[in-house]
C-alpha cells in the first residue's frame, strides 16, 4: 500500500526541479534572436547599379573562344572578420540615410563593415524602428541623438567612439559602390599606407591638386609644410586611431567650438601630409539642404580653410597654436604633439589613383594630369588659397577641361563612352598599372591571365612600344614575354564631343599550369612606355580577364 509519505516524495521529486527550471527561466531567460525584416531597397539598389553582377570580359562580339574567361576580382571574402564602422550624418536627407543603410548592410558587405553608426544631428530623435526595413539587424546598427547639431564634428565623434579599428566616412548625398568600400579597406591596411584616403569627384580632386603647398621651413623651425585640403563626405577610410589623434590636436590647440564643428577644413591640412585622394565613381543622390552651397557656403570654407593654414604654419614654426615674435623654438623645448607630422620624413607622392568600378581595384598611373608651370612652392601654408588660384592659370580653360572630362576614372569605370585622356603627348617612363589588392592566386589557380585595353588607333601604337610586367610587392618587377594582340570592337568613345572608333588589345601576362607545377601569380600588372610619343593617351577601359 502507497503511503503519504512515499506519494509526497514522489511529488517532491518532479517538482522542484520544475520550480528550478522556471525560477532560472525567470531569472535568465534564453536570448531570442530577433528575426530581422528582409531590405525594403535592394530592388532599388539593383535598378541603379548596385547590386554585384556579371561583368564583361570582352567588348568584341561573338567571340566564343572568351566564353570561359571571367574578370579578375580576388578581394571578396578577403578581409576576413569585419573590422569596419560605417559613419553617417543625418541632417536634412533622411530617404538617402536609409537607402546607403541598405547599402552598407547587404549581404556582399557583411565581411567588411562591422556596424554602421548613425549620428543624428536633427531634433527628430530616431531609433532602429525607423531602420527595421534596411535589412540592417538591431545589433548593427547604432545611432546617436546628437542634443544639437554638430556639424561636421559627429563624424569624428562617431569614428573615435567606434569599436573596430577602420571607419568609412561618407555623406548623406553619395552613394559608394561595395567593391569600392572593400578596395579602400584593403589597401589602407597595406604596410606603409597613408593614415586615410579620401575619394573625391574630378572637380574636388582638382582642387586638392593645385592646393598642395610645399613650404621649406627656416632653420630654426620645426618642420617643413606639405599639405593640402581634401573633404571625407565623398566617401573616406580612415584609421580610428588617426580621427582620435586630430581630435587630441584640436583640444591641445584649444580650438574653438565653431571651429570643432567645421572639423573637415581642419582634418588634412593639420596632418602636415599631403593627403592620399583617389579619382572616385561617385553616384550622386542630392537631395534636402546642403550646408555648402552659394557664395556663403564657398567664403566659409576658404575663411576656415586659411584658419586650419595659420595654425599649421605655427605648428610648424614653434609647435604652438600661436608663436611669439621670435616664431622659433629650441630644440630641446620640442614639443610632443598629437597627428600633425613634424618629423621632416614625409616625402609626397606625385602619382594618380583611381579606384575601378566592378572589379576590386585600382588604377595608378604616374602620367602627367596638369602642366609643369603648375607649382606647390610657397613661403607660408597660408598661402594654400592664393597658389590655387595661381595653379588655375597656369592649368587654363582647356587643361581644366581635360582634367574634369577625361579623368584617370573614366578608364576603369566600365563605361566605354567615357575616356581617360592625358594632358600632353605620351613620354619615355609613363606607366599604367592596376593593382588587384592581393594575390590573384588567392581566389582560384589561373590557366592564363591577360591585361586588356579598349583604345583608340593612336594609343594602340603607343602599347606596342610599351614593356608589360608583373609584380608581387610594387618593388620587383617581372616583364611579360608577349606583345599586345588587337582586334577592332563594335564601340565608339566620345572625345572632344567626336566618336573615336575603339580596338580591343589584349597582353598574355601569365601563364599557369598544375601538371608543370606553374602558379599564375601577382598582384601588380603594368604598362610602361619606352619612348615618346607625339599622341596623348586615350583609354577608355583597361581591366583583367583570366582563364
Amino acid at each position: 500500500m502507497i503511503t503519504l509519505r512515499q506519494i509526497f516524495r514522489v511529488v517532491q521529486t518532479i517538482a522542484v526541479p520544475l520550480i528550478l527550471a522556471v525560477v532560472v527561466r525567470q531569472l535568465f531567460p534564453d536570448k531570442v534572436e530577433e528575426e530581422t525584416p528582409p531590405s525594403l531597397y535592394l530592388p532599388l539598389l539593383a535598378d541603379i547599379g548596385f547590386v554585384p553582377r556579371p561583368l564583361p570580359v570582352t567588348y568584341r562580339t561573338d567571340v566564343s573562344e572568351l566564353g570561359s574567361y571571367e574578370r579578375v576580382s580576388v578581394l571578396q571574402n578577403a578581409t576576413g572578420s569585419p573590422d569596419v564602422t560605417a559613419v553617417l550624418l543625418n541632417w536634412s536627407r533622411f530617404p538617402n540615410v536609409l537607402l546607403i543603410t541598405s547599402l552598407l548592410c547587404a549581404p556582399w558587405l557583411e565581411d567588411t563593415i562591422a556596424q554602421v553608426y548613425i549620428w543624428n544631428n536633427t531634433p527628430r530623435k530616431l531609433s532602429y524602428e525607423d531602420f527595421k526595413n534596411t535589412g540592417c539587424p538591431r545589433a548593427k546598427v547604432r545611432i546617436h541623438n546628437a542634443p544639437a547639431n554638430q556639424l561636421f564634428l559627429g563624424r569624428y565623434m562617431a569614428c573615435a567612439q567606434a569599436g573596430t579599428p577602420y571607419c568609412f566616412i561618407q555623406d548623406d548625398d553619395y552613394m559608394i559602390r561595395s567593391e569600392i568600400i572593400q578596395t579602400l579597406r584593403a589597401r589602407i591596411a597595406d604596410p606603409g599606407a597613408a593614415q586615410a584616403i579620401h575619394l573625391l569627384p574630378p572637380h574636388e580632386h582638382l582642387s586638392t591638386t593645385l592646393r598642395e603647398v610645399h613650404v621649406k621651413s627656416p632653420g630654426a623651425s620645426l618642420s617643413d609644410v606639405y599639405t593640402s585640403f581634401a573633404w571625407l563626405g565623398h566617401g573616406a577610410m580612415v584609421r580610428r586611431q588617426e580621427v582620435q589623434r586630430f581630435l587630441s590636436l584640436m583640444r591641445r590647440l584649444n580650438a574653438a567650438d565653431d571651429e570643432m564643428k567645421m572639423a573637415d577644413n581642419f582634418f588634412t591640412i593639420l596632418s602636415n601630409r599631403v593627403p592620399e585622394v583617389w579619382f572616385d565613381q561617385g553616384f550622386e543622390l542630392g537631395g534636402g539642404q546642403p550646408f555648402t552651397v552659394g557664395s556663403e557656403g564657398d567664403e566659409r570654407n576658404r575663411n576656415y580653410t586659411l584658419r586650419a593654414a595659420q595654425y599649421l604654419d605655427s605648428l610648424t614654426r614653434c609647435g604652438r597654436a600661436s608663436c611669439d615674435s621670435s616664431g622659433t623654438i629650441a630644440q630641446q623645448e620640442r614639443p610632443s604633439l598629437p597627428y600633425v607630422s613634424l618629423d621632416g620624413s614625409y616625402t609626397p607622392s606625385h602619382g594618380a589613383h583611381a579606384v575601378c568600378r566592378g572589379s576590386a581595384c585600382v588604377l595608378e598611373t604616374n602620367i602627367r594630369l596638369v602642366p609643369d608651370g603648375v607649382s606647390q612652392v610657397a613661403t607660408v601654408a597660408t598661402d594654400i588659397l592664393a597658389l590655387e588660384r595661381r595653379n588655375e592659370e597656369a592649368l587654363g580653360d582647356d587643361g581644366k577641361s581635360n582634367y574634369l572630362r577625361h579623368p584617370p576614372s573614366n578608364g576603369v569605370d566600365l563605361n566605354a563612352d567615357t575616356v581617360f585622356r592625358s594632358f600632353t603627348h605620351a613620354r619615355k617612363g609613363d606607366t599604367i598599372s592596376l593593382d588587384a589588392l592581393t594575390d590573384i592566386s588567392d581566389a582560384r589557380e589561373w590557366t592564363a591571365i591577360e591585361l586588356v585595353w579598349l583604345v583608340n588607333s593612336a594609343t594602340e601604337d603607343i602599347l606596342q612600344s610599351c614593356t608589360f610586367g608583373w609584380s608581387a610587392d610594387n618593388v620587383t618587377w617581372h616583364d611579360a614575354a608577349h606583345s599586345p594582340i588587337c582586334y577592332d570592337s563594335a564601340l565608339d568613345a566620345t572625345v572632344e564631343d567626336e566618336k573615336v572608333p575603339l580596338r580591343e588589345c589584349s597582353v598574355q601576362m601569365l601563364v599557369g599550369s598544375s601538371a608543370l607545377h606553374l602558379r599564375a601569380t601577382g598582384r601588380y600588372f603594368r604598362a610602361q612606355l619606352k619612348e615618346d610619343s607625339g599622341e596623348r593617351w586615350v583609354v577608355a577601359e583597361v581591366w583583367l580577364r583570366g582563364l
